[in-house]
């Protein structure tokens, strides 16, 4: 086509030159042209997991504890008929931490881990809530209890050492299991198998996972230090999981599917070269007047080739053009939370509100309802919640690494404590002995008229304290001092508050 252009021959020359290599080339490894791929009935999807998409030994092998362990613990559920989707729930959301472990495998450790792992666990917490959300017969409180003690243990792949590795987080959950099945036990003892049955099957799953952990991730989750992003990750693990046609013959005859990538060849056996239609294809494109494809093209010269030995470099003069782009407002990233857990354990006498938030909370106040003077109220890493204790007296209060929260109580025995927060407003209608504040930055205490002649405060490292209360009909704030004056006398050190707060 293009030998009637003699400034083109060079190049018709070139062509024809790889088009004989490529011809010699596909007809030793049998490649053929394309091929009109044949019409066959379509083919149920074969579904694929999500963790089964990592090759790693440690997706495997979490694939085959959930076969292992936590499928009979489902069935446990299912046998004692009265739980309705429990089971199947339980299997979704533990299911769901091994597409977690999938993307890990493809992906490299981040700068910030619960941060990016915060959106990829939208499932588990999912599956949890509708856990939650049951309404179940009263002689399935222990077993409830149980299951959401030990969905506590899915917050392993946020731990790492220090203060503890996952594997005893896994152990801690197991414990705190154990005190609710240990009841079903004692009550169902040589009456019921099927309850003893889901006992056990509870305690194999728990153990069998800190086995997995303490193989596989002893240290925290495994990431893959040659690996690509975590958003990366989680595209291809999402895109390698979805259904695939058992007939690929349509792919092999060069038919590209939805979702997967179209061939570069097509390998059948036998034909010509497939290059050789490329010739075929700029003739299809020729016009009336003669002109084609290549018409047009300038003629290039040996001492242009860049490939030959005649070739003669040229200075280049480049113009560098900075394009100034607007910066985009960072937004500021979600901290991570755990599970949210706002529930009563027998064990301690002890009311457990952690991982709490405006979102979980809808905004809400938070109620918990005091029953016996024994029991306590621990708050942690709780954020821009309100708390309100009703029932009268209770053992203490504590709060630990909370932020922007608020807690309102009637009368403690022993004492409050405030450990590791920011921006606290704690508040006794009754009285309150003794307020203890540590390493805490912005807090104000509001005591009732009871409780201003016989409360302490015990303070260290702390900033920003106030105390709120009542003077005759007005309401007084004064600050904590933080600014003290230390003498030597007598061999002693003494303190004295400077004279900033008098």
């Amino acid at each position: 086509i293009m030998s009637k252009n003699p400034n083109l021959q060079p190049l018709q020359d070139l062509v024809d030159s790889i088009l004989s290599r490529l011809d010699v080339l596909e007809s030793k490894v049998g490649v053929a042209p394309p091929t009109k791929p044949q019409k066959a009935p379509p083919a149920a999807p074969l579904p694929v997991s999500p963790s089964s998409v990592g090759s790693s030994p440690a997706v495997k092998a979490y694939d085959a504890f959930i076969e292992s362990s936590v499928t009979p613990m489902a069935e446990a559920c299912n046998a004692l008929g009265g739980m309705q989707d429990m089971g199947s729930l339980l299997k979704e959301s533990w299911s769901s931490i091994g597409t977690i472990l999938a993307i890990a495998n493809r992906a490299k450790k981040p700068t910030d881990v619960p941060a990016e792992l915060q959106p990829l666990l939208g499932k588990t917490q999912a599956s949890i809530k509708q856990m939650q959300s049951l309404r179940l017969d009263r002689a399935y409180d222990d077993h409830c209890k149980a299951i959401m003690e030990s969905n506590a243990a899915l917050s392993w792949i946020l731990i790492a050492p220090p203060p503890r590795t996952p594997a005893a987080f896994v152990k801690e959950a197991s414990s705190s299991t154990e005190f609710w099945t240990n009841r079903i036990r004692k009550q169902y003892k040589n009456q019921n198998h099927a309850q003893i049955a889901f006992c056990d099957a509870l305690k194999k799953m728990l153990a069998d996972l800190a086995t997995y952990i303490q193989e596989y991730h002893t240290t925290g989750l495994t990431w893959n230090p040659k690996g690509v992003s975590v958003a990366e990750a989680a595209i291809i693990v999402e895109d390698s999981a979805r259904p695939v046609s058992p007939d690929s013959s349509s792919v092999a005859a060069g038919a590209a599917t939805p979702h997967s990538p179209r061939p570069f060849i097509n390998k059948v056996s036998g034909g010509a070269g497939g290059m050789s239609s490329l010739v075929a294809e700029l003739a299809s494109k020729r016009s009336a007047d003669g002109s084609s494809a290549a018409t047009g093209l300038k003629h290039v010269t040996k001492e242009q080739q860049t490939w030959r030995k005649e070739f003669k470099g040229e200075k280049k003069t480049t113009v560098s053009i900075e394009k100034v782009v607007p910066k985009k407002k960072e937004e500021p990233k979600k901290k991570l939370t755990g599970l949210p857990i706002c529930e009563y354990q027998e064990r301690g006498h002890k009311w457990i509100v952690e991982h709490q938030t405006k979102e979980t909370t809808a905004g809400k106040v938070l109620t918990v309802e005091i029953t016996d003077p024994k029991q306590q109220v621990y708050m942690f890493n709780c954020s821009h919640v309100t708390v309100q204790v009703k029932g009268g007296k209770l053992k203490s209060v504590i709060l630990d690494k909370c932020e922007y929260c608020s807690v309102v109580f009637d009368t403690v025995i022993s004492s409050a404590e405030i450990v590791h927060c920011k921006k606290i407003e704690i508040q006794t209608t009754g009285v309150c002995p003794s307020f203890s504040i540590d390493q805490t930055e912005g807090i104000i205490v509001y005591l009732s008229k009871e409780s201003v002649a016989v409360t302490n405060f015990v303070t260290s490292q702390s900033t920003e304290m106030n105390i709120s209360f009542p003077d005759g009909d007005e309401q007084k704030e004064l600050p904590i001092p933080e600014q003290f004056v230390h003498k030597i006398s007598d061999g002693v050190v003494t303190s004295e508050v400077s004279d900033v707060y008098h």
